[in-house]
């Protein structure tokens, strides 16, 4: 875990969090409860003149003290803790539409803190003796990167897409664009271009394919969506098998020039289409295969515990909690009198959305995040088992 120096600028602030980032924060335990969790997001930049990410933050801090210490101030590592949150609140409209989250606990000395795109309107702020992981999840599911490449006869653009962030990488294609003298007044050679045109294409977008896949490697994406004309498509979709397992989908392409922003908003609802076909499908697997699956949070806490869920789908079980043990840290489904593992009689009670993220992190296992909109019918815990 990183050593707190204070709010760090947004320069340093973490763009990128790791497995390792993820099972630090999983395993994380303060027995003071000083471990603050904070985030602030918007899809708009912010009205420079109420500064109201400042004000935001600052009520949400006196809402947490009121709470947490009704009747005397908070620690004093813990007060210096929610006064710098209040600073990195203030450097927000310095990058707008971003997400900032701030993982802190200054008796631990413990700072980190991440900036990542954002999809969507949020803040919140909470105390306690764990970190509060579901924000960073459902945010990691939402920027997850995807590629998009639009094509044109014999020459192609490529992006890396990050929720509402989109960056232009075509210069990491190594290959090069086409072309043919247009005109020749030799009888017969039209037809011979004609036909060396077309094999030439084949090639191109052959080339472009294992170009493209060694793109998404290279960027951890999830998959890829491209851009056309319908008539070429029929031409690419052959040299492209490589990449059948990538697509997400494809869209109508204006023109091959299109600006960067305006690719992003025609490939947006494909990608957001796609994690929701997938989700799906892993509910589906889990439903037809019941050996290999387990439902409900008792079942699904039980299977993380003996490390054998490979995919956790995640909603959010109502009013649902998981006991843990005061001594060994423990969960169970079930509070007993005491702890099935060590005998200890005390418990906490925690929200069952965040033991189970916590246990999955740290036995590897893929999170799926389920919103309201995103499986109807849904809103519990379920789990594919490895085995």
């Amino acid at each position: 875990m990183e050593t707190a120096t204070g709010p760090s600028l947004d320069p340093i602030a973490k763009r990128v969090v790791t497995r390792e980032n993820l099972s630090t924060l999983a395993a994380f335990c303060d027995q003071k409860a000083t471990a603050v969790s904070f985030g602030f997001g918007c899809v708009t930049t912010p009205d420079s003149a109420h500064r109201e990410e400042v004000i935001a933050t600052k009520r949400l801090v006196q809402e947490v003290i009121a709470s947490s210490a009704p009747e005397s101030a908070p620690p004093a590592r813990l007060a210096k803790d929610l006064e710098e949150i209040v600073a990195v609140a203030a450097t927000i409209r310095l990058h707008p539409s971003r997400l900032r989250l701030v993982f802190a606990c200054g008796e631990q000395d413990v700072w980190q803190e991440f900036d990542l795109p954002s999809t969507k309107r949020l803040s919140f702020l909470r105390v306690g003796r764990r970190f509060d992981l579901a924000p960073l999840m459902l945010a990691l599911q939402s920027v997850a990167p995807y590629c998009v490449t639009i094509l044109e006869s014999g020459k192609a653009r490529a992006f890396i897409v990050r929720g509402t962030e989109i960056q232009e990488v075509s210069s990491r294609l190594v290959i090069e664009e086409q072309s043919f003298q247009a005109d020749d007044p030799r009888v017969g050679w039209s037809r011979h271009i004609s036909k060396g045109l077309v094999e030439h294409e084949k090639a191109y977008f052959k080339n472009l394919s294992h170009q493209l896949l060694q793109l998404m490697s290279e960027q951890q994406a999830t998959g890829l969506v491209i851009g056309c004309h319908e008539d070429l498509w029929g031409e690419v979709e052959p040299q492209f098998v490589h990449l059948a397992k990538s697509m997400m989908g494809r869209f109508h392409l204006p023109h091959f020039d299109a600006e960067p922003a305006e690719v992003l908003r025609l490939a947006t609802p494909i990608s957001t289409e796609a994690q929701r076909t997938r989700i799906t499908a892993v509910l589906c697997e889990i439903n037809e295969a019941p050996s290999r699956g387990a439902f409900g949070v008792k079942d699904v806490l039980e299977a993380l515990l003996s490390g054998r869920v490979q995919k956790l789908v995640l909603g959010r079980p109502p009013e649902q909690t998981i006991a843990e043990c005061k001594a060994c840290g423990h969960m169970m489904a079930v509070a007993g009198h005491s702890c099935t593992s060590c005998g200890h009689a005390g418990v906490w009670y925690i929200a069952a959305e965040e033991g189970l993220i916590r246990q999955a992190l740290l036995t590897d296992a893929e999170i799926l995040m389920v919103e309201a909109d995103t499986a109807t019918g849904f809103s519990g815990a379920a789990a594919l088992l490895r085995y």
